[in-house]
């Protein structure tokens, strides 16, 4: 564990990844309802892959590379959010 958290940048980009899987997991359950910012649909359009779901309102207004940015950034906060959190975790328990 402490060889992960001293490369602190490769530790958040997989968090930040995993963030991104877990966003179009819930994206696609959720299909039509997640209509603000859809990963489902923004990673299918960025493969070339149509959805009967329709464009999200990110696409709609930012088009699909503002839209892919808007998730990268977003995904990456809660990535970094969640490193956090484990750390915390793991000092409180450490003390």
């Amino acid at each position: 564990m402490k060889i992960l958290l001293s490369y602190p940048f490769s530790i958040y980009a997989i968090a930040t990844i995993a963030a991104i899987c877990i966003m179009i997991i819930i994206d696609y359950i959720l299909g039509a309802e997640a209509e603000h910012l859809n990963a489902w649909v923004i990673v299918n359009r960025l493969f070339g892959n149509e959805t009967s779901i329709g464009d999200s309102l990110a696409i709609r207004h930012f088009g699909l590379t503002g839209a892919t940015f808007i998730m990268l950034a977003v995904n990456t906060i809660f990535g970094v959010v969640l490193i956090q959190l484990i750390k915390l975790i793991i000092r409180i328990v450490h003390s």
